[in-house]
């Protein structure tokens, strides 16, 4: 009788309730990087609207904590042996991912990242819908897999993701993708979250300051800086670049740095889990990658009303809106240092660049709009 009347009242207490649906991310760790970030930032927009689980091959990472603590982490990789079981036989791997699929009963599987997380999407066998991002430009950045893989692993999505139209001209390009299979959005980042720890105070220098922010990992060429250092500083250029960020070519990068002599310029800084308050007081960032899909660290500069210098890679000309709020060179040393010197002679006006900043829009609102009709399909 008690059973009876309780499953009453529910009915009527949950009647015209829609079932949450259930998105079950897929990635590798949440250790400091761009499309870390924007994951991170994404599930905190979208917790309330969907319950979701984080699929990582490994739970580690400085971003953890900013994960909201009702999300389920489930961590692939709990052991050597049973790693190379899961990353060698393909069955081992489908068995394993179908498991905790029929276990969460998700609605949406999305891969976050380019690659292995893509491809544990495309070996589900539940029907849900299936979302691939493609963070890079792929005439330039290997995925991790056979071209074969990607070809198959892709062609299994309901829609293929890129962060620039750029990347997604390469995408099609290379691989013969139809272009209707394939939707761009931009980046999302925490404006609130940003600006505020923005405020927090740091030792500010006193001649003109570039600042670099960025993973030291190959792509983004931070050993240019240290070039072009050494050449500001022997044509007697009153300035410091400050280098923020650490990563596989951290070694290298102090190497060159006491090689051309040049300490007293350059502030290799480290990690930092807040760099806002030295973007905030920059006086020009500078970006020098040979690749990006959609820079996250020139978005939060352009936010805090920083003009960027920055390699014309993907996603800049986007950003920038015809220089408007950005100055784009070659992705060479050269142009880059020649970029950087117009600014410190002023021949660069970037306090214009900052005035038109001030009418800048990251378009967040937009931004969740789309991805949710693409969730929702």
């Amino acid at each position: 009788m008690f059973s009876y009347v309780y499953t009453s009242i529910y009915k009527v207490l949950t009647k015209g309730e829609k079932k949450m649906k259930k998105i079950m991310f897929f990635g590798y760790t949440l250790e400091v990087g761009g499309a870390e970030k924007v994951l991170v930032d994404y599930i905190n927009e979208l917790q309330d609207k969907y319950e979701i689980t984080l699929v990582l091959l490994q739970k580690k990472g400085e971003f953890l904590e900013s994960v909201p603590k009702n999300i389920k982490i489930i961590q692939l990789r709990n052991n050597n042996l049973q790693y190379v079981l899961f990353r060698y036989i393909p069955f081992i791997r489908k068995r394993k991912i179908n498991r905790i699929v029929e276990k969460e009963n998700c609605d949406i599987a999305i891969g976050f990242f380019e690659g292995r997380s893509a491809t544990w999407v495309a070996d589900i066998k539940k029907k849900v819908r299936k979302l691939a991002w493609i963070h890079n430009d792929v005439n330039k950045f290997d995925i991790g897999i056979s071209e074969k893989e990607i070809i198959d692993t892709y062609n299994k999505m309901d829609k293929i993701i890129t962060v620039s139209e750029v990347a997604k001209e390469s995408l099609c390009k290379k691989y013969n993708f139809n272009k209707e299979k394939i939707e761009v959005l931009y980046n999302l980042i925490d404006e609130q979250s940003i600006i505020e720890k923005s405020r927090e105070v740091v030792p500010r220098n006193d001649v003109f300051t570039f600042v670099n922010v960025g993973k030291m990992r190959p792509q983004k060429r931070q050993d240019r800086l240290i070039e072009i250092a050494r050449d500001l500083k022997n044509e007697n250029y009153k300035f410091k670049i400050q280098i923020i960020g650490n990563g596989p070519e951290e070694e290298k990068i102090k190497n060159l740095v006491k090689e051309y002599k040049v300490e007293d310029v350059v502030e290799l800084l480290g990690l930092k889990l807040n760099p806002y308050p030295y973007i905030k007081q920059a006086d020009c960032i500078v970006v020098s990658s040979d690749f990006e899909g959609y820079s996250v660290a020139i978005k939060e500069a352009l936010l805090l009303k920083k003009a960027v210098v920055s390699t014309n890679v993907s996603g800049v000309s986007e950003m920038f809106d015809n220089e408007k709020y950005g100055i784009s060179t070659e992705i060479s040393t050269q142009d880059l240092e020649k970029t950087m010197k117009k600014v410190l002679d002023g021949t660069i006006d970037i306090k214009k660049i900052e005035n038109n900043l001030e009418k800048f829009d990251c378009g967040n609102s937009q931004i969740i709009q789309k991805l949710i009709k693409l969730i929702e399909g």
